[in-house]
């Protein structure tokens, strides 16, 4: 009896201590909403929707305090579905990232993992419906795999020097098979080529703007298809009120010599109303160069353009409820003929905007973070 309480007590301290030294903390969003959508040629339909805020996820992050400033830490995060219960990112248990690092206040930090690119975080931190269902930055974003979560990525992220920081990152390929699908029906089949990319952003008074590059593509058996593209963005704030705005770039340089360009501007207002409502707008416009994404084959000029306009009340720090309507149209084709990219975010993946038509989404939907 008196050994077990000597170990019961020895096992406490150092529990104890271990604690003492770490922090770990468990987090999350649960998102859901109540839509009416239509898509040309398809009518409309009543569905229960996940994500219309922010995507639905948990996680569990930490740290570790080594002395001197240094800190280790780690991030290990899920994307999930409300409204089927199910995993997100192909049913990877930790999908969204995963990711250690080592930081220090003088030297910065370095992060290994399952991470996002550097161009993802220009693009969401100049979107003032930030990266919810119904952005049309969003569509901007994920009109291309590599430019959103990498695996294998080392990342390094400067200390702010008088409101300019950086960071750079690297994705090893490690001749990872890639091969189209439902999300990206358009991708080569191939290896996957590693993956750069850098970040360059300003902070001072309500400003925040970013630059960002982005380079990646495939190796394919007729040769090398390289996906390059960046993102200009900005966000200003005065009082309650951010105004917003990003110019986006992506090209798809193709083995034969052809260049499929893509080129997206979205402006954005948020106006704070009382002390619990707020509002917010966005337009968009997309177009392309008039070569079709796969093949460079010659297509008519493609536009895709955007409206986004909702309102949000908060009804505590952890819990909103909103209210989204989003319309998109479309002639020739936009995004070089890819129908689906267009409907990323509201749509998802595997839906098609007929080139001509339109789709928009009416929803109701309530977020709590924890």
């Amino acid at each position: 009896m008196n050994k077990t309480c000597i170990t019961a007590a020895m096992l406490a301290a150092c529990a104890g201590g271990a604690i003492a030294q770490s922090n770990v903390t468990l987090y999350g969003i649960a998102d859901a909403y109540v839509e009416s959508t239509r898509i040309s040629g398809r009518g409309s339909m009543a569905r229960l929707s996940n994500g219309g805020m922010q995507p639905s996820r948990w996680g569990i992050r930490g740290s570790e305090d080594l002395g001197d400033g240094l800190k280790a830490g780690f991030v290990l995060e899920s994307g999930l579905s409300i409204d089927t219960g199910t995993s997100l990112q192909g049913g990877r248990l930790f999908g969204r990232q995963a990711y250690v690092s080592l930081y220090s206040p003088r030297a910065g930090e370095i992060r290994l993992g399952r991470q996002y690119a550097p161009i993802h975080y220009s693009m969401v931190f100049s979107d003032v419906d930030p990266f919810s269902a119904f952005s049309p930055v969003l569509s901007m974003y994920v009109s291309n795999g590599d430019q959103s979560r990498q695996d294998n990525q080392v990342s390094y992220w400067t200390p702010s020097f008088g409101g300019f920081s950086a960071m750079v990152a690297v994705a090893a390929g490690e001749r990872a098979a890639t091969a189209p699908g439902v999300a990206t029906p358009w991708v080569a089949a191939g290896t996957m080529k590693r993956n750069v990319g850098g970040l360059l952003r300003y902070q001072g008074g309500g400003l925040d703007a970013t630059v960002a590059y982005h380079q990646g593509g495939q190796a394919t058996a007729a040769g090398d298809v390289d996906q390059k593209a960046f993102n200009v963005g900005a966000t200003y704030k005065l009082g309650g009120y951010v105004l917003g705005g990003n110019f986006w770039e992506h090209r798809n340089e193709l083995v034969g010599g052809a260049t499929p360009k893509t080129r997206g501007l979205a402006l954005g207002v948020k106006v704070p109303i009382g002390t619990a409502w707020s509002a917010v707008a966005q337009v968009a416009r997309v177009e392309d160069n008039g070569l079709a994404y796969a093949t460079g084959a010659a297509k008519a000029e493609g536009r895709n353009t955007y409206l986004n306009v909702g309102m949000n009340y908060r009804l505590s720090k952890r819990t909103d409820v909103y209210l989204r309507y989003a319309r998109i149209e479309d002639d020739n084709g936009g995004y070089n003929g890819r129908a689906t990219t267009a409907l990323y975010g509201i749509f998802g993946p595997g839906n098609t905007l007929p080139a001509g038509g339109s789709a928009s989404s009416l929803g109701v939907g309530v977020r709590h973070v924890f």
